[in-house]
């Protein structure tokens, strides 16, 4: 766990800070007005789900076949090649048939401003874009190097409120707002072209020497599943704001947004933990170290739980406070603590179950992930098209939790049937049960009038005794270290 914990708590850093920033402007900038913020987020979220028809399966490629194509001398024999023209084909295909439906579409939104639907074409170049960002930012999780690239991931929470802040006020029109987009992630782009240049990994060259017919074949199935994968994720995890969107309207795009935002914070370490994991997962499946890819499961799935559980009564505790602190007083406080609820339940049960599709996927399983993601995509969308009507989006909510909870239930059965291995353990229990302790003690504390204060006493009495009982019981070596090293560096030891 050494390099997965330094480069993890240094992501882990950069990725809380714009967290801190997003949380700010979540809070008192996009509450402003719902609406232009719902706008903003159908733009991103639609170029997110058209990403993956776009890369072909690039990104998985990347890191599963890297371990084969690995020669430093040789430029790692026009990987990066292969898959800079995988982008291009993909890239093609989807603006052709974006130009050819682009009637349909426009039919779909035609109850839709002007203003909004007139940006469709710029939707296409964001994929594009974020499409070639998400391939570079993949193929440098190989070198172990994720902090950097992940500053780059997080500008647009930087440049979004600023954006926001301009078109709300008026000093730009919303074709800016889409334009000012456009151009966070082609600076996201050309930063991380740059870094993987300083680590001299940028090699692109067209002698596949390594490339025989069983090699060619074997990758070409693998990017087929991990095509349907993507799909199935992006329809999976970014769907609902596309539906929510359609069904409803930007508005209530806009409080689901918000209030997504407040629960996927939870998820936050997930992403530090599974990107610099998946090339060790990847290698020590190539090697049939199942012995190791049995703790690294272990191991991960404690201490995200650890991390969520934390999180989550810190957000359950302080949800209403916070909604509270939101200027005007339009906010739907109602429906957002559900959906917080609901969304901070379903990121538990996948921190809980941590790296259980880099498993499946990077084995000779792989193509059951395919079934089980376009299967969670399947039922996610059915029950959008059911509950949404009936619950607004609240409805949307509670899809999520419901799919993603089956989606991560079927993928761990499958694993024990097929390397009788599982990521829990007594500790697992012992988190659950330090963390109801800790919110049940919070929440009988008494209104102080006033919600920053509501929400800093319930924040501390939560963290102090949580952590305290943590260490105190070593649930988890690998926290317990952390702790240690954080005093010895702090001068208490």
């Amino acid at each position: 766990m050494g390099v997965i914990k330094r480069q993890g708590i240094k992501q882990s850093i950069v990725n809380y800070a714009g967290v801190f920033l997003a949380a700010f402007s979540t809070i008192f900038i996009y509450s402003r007005d719902q609406e232009l913020y719902g706008a903003a987020r159908f733009v991103i979220d639609t170029a997110f789900i058209l990403s993956p028809f776009i890369l072909l399966g690039a990104t998985s490629v990347a890191i599963r076949y890297f371990p084969v194509f690995k020669d430093e001398k040789n430029g790692h024999n026009g990987l990066l090649s292969i898959l800079g023209l995988q982008y291009l084909v993909g890239g093609l295909i989807v603006l052709a048939i974006l130009f050819l439906f682009k009637d349909t579409i426009f039919d779909i939104y035609e109850d839709k401003p002007d203003l909004y639907t007139n940006q469709f074409f710029k939707i296409a170049i964001l994929a594009l874009i974020i499409g070639l960002f998400n391939l570079l930012y993949s193929y440098t999780s190989n070198f172990k190097r994720i902090v950097i690239p992940s500053i780059f991931l997080n500008l647009i929470k930087l440049s979004l409120p600023i954006l926001i802040l301009l078109c709300y006020f008026e000093y730009v029109p919303f074709s800016f707002l889409v334009n000012g987009i456009l151009g966070t992630y082609i600076l996201a782009l050309i930063g991380i072209s740059v870094y993987l240049s300083h680590l001299g990994q940028l090699k692109l060259h067209f002698k596949f020497d390594i490339v025989d017919k069983p090699l060619m074949k074997g990758m070409s199935s693998f990017a087929m599943f991990s095509l349907l994968s993507g799909m199935g994720s992006m329809l999976a995890f970014r769907i609902d704001s596309l539906m929510v969107s359609t069904l409803i309207d930007f508005t209530n795009n806009g409080v689901y947004n918000i209030a997504l935002f407040i629960g996927n914070a939870i998820a936050i370490p997930t992403t530090a933990i599974l990107q610099i994991a998946s090339p060790i997962v990847a290698e020590a499946i190539n090697k049939k170290d199942i012995p190791q890819v049995d703790a690294l499961y272990n191991k991960s799935s404690l201490n995200l739980l650890i991390f969520g559980v934390l999180l989550f009564a810190l957000v359950m505790a302080s949800i209403i406070d916070l909604f509270h602190l939101m200027p005007g007083d339009d906010f739907d406080i109602y429906s957002g603590y559900y959906i917080v609820m609901a969304i901070g339940l379903a990121k538990l049960v996948d921190m809980a179950t941590s790296i259980n599709s880099q498993i499946i996927n990077y084995s000779k399983y792989y193509r059951f992930n395919v079934v089980a993601i376009l299967l969670m995509a399947v039922i996610n969308i059915i029950l959008n098209l059911v509950l949404i009507p009936k619950f607004q989006v609240i409805g949307a909510a509670m899809a999520t939790f419901l799919s993603l909870t089956l989606y991560n239930l079927i993928k761990l059965i499958f694993i024990y049937l097929k390397f009788s291995i599982q990521p829990f353990s007594a500790q697992t229990l012992w988190v659950l049960g330090i963390g109801a302790l800790s919110f049940g003690l919070a929440y009988l504390i008494p209104d102080m009038g006033h919600p920053i204060a509501n929400l800093l006493l319930k924040s501390i009495v939560i963290a102090s005794i949580y952590l305290t009982l943590t260490l105190k019981l070593e649930v988890s070596e690998d926290i317990n270290e952390m702790w240690q090293q954080l005093l010895r560096k702090m001068g208490f030891e």
